[in-house]
């Protein structure tokens, strides 16, 4: 971060210099005391000119450095939030997938293979929604969060529809009669996996950027 000060300085030096070239100056016109006040005067309201001017933009340069500093915070509270939402679609997503998924009692969404109204529809839903904010704040190269949000909403919705066309086909067993996993939904579980680990080290590089100093 420049020192918004740093301007002031260097006037402060320069109009060291100045009165001093003014007092040897008026000491060598001590002959024409009225030209060297003339001069001194002169000087001294150069000197008062360029003093506000350089107090002005420091003032400015400070509120503009105040303002992004305040706008930094905010993304991060964003970044931060967005973060909370991810690990609320993880959460659900495990509880849905490998915990009440098996369960008896699945509405005829979920039974159909559809997350239309499950509690990981509603959480991608506001993962999607946090991301649209976030978008928003950022500048236009980085808004890409809710298109990561929308693929992210995707492969859960593939994984839906594969398990359901699981349910209905026949169940393979191998040589020591362990049922076999599915090929293409062992795919997709990565892809899952690979997709949340990207998305949040992505909202951690973009937060250490934003946590420097502005």
């Amino acid at each position: 971060m420049k020192n918004p000060y740093a301007p002031g300085f260097w006037c402060a030096v320069a109009a060291l210099v100045l009165l001093s070239a003014t007092y040897f100056y008026g000491i060598m016109l001590a002959h024409q005391i009225d030209k060297a006040m003339i001069f001194l005067d002169s000087a001294s309201a150069l000197i008062a000119v360029l003093a506000i001017v350089v107090v002005a933009c420091a003032l400015v340069q400070t509120r503009q450095i105040k303002k992004r500093q305040i706008d930094q915070g905010q993304t991060r509270v964003l970044i931060w939030d967005t973060k909370v939402a991810l690990r609320r679609v993880e959460t659900v997503f495990d509880r849905y997938f490998w915990g009440s998924y098996w369960q008896p009692g699945r509405t005829f969404q979920e039974f159909m293979g559809e997350l239309t109204g499950t509690p990981l529809e509603k959480s991608l839903d506001a993962l999607k929604t946090q991301c649209l904010k976030l978008d928003k704040a950022l500048p236009s190269e980085d808004r890409r969060w809710l298109d990561t949000a929308r693929e992210l909403s995707d492969v859960a919705a593939a994984m839906a529809r594969e398990r359901y066309q699981l349910d209905y086909s026949d169940v393979s067993f191998n040589s020591v009669g362990e049922t076999c996993i599915d090929h293409d939904l062992e795919v997709l579980v990565y892809t899952w996996s690979a997709s949340l680990k990207s998305f949040d080290h992505l909202l951690d590089e973009i937060d250490q950027r934003f946590a420097q100093p502005a």
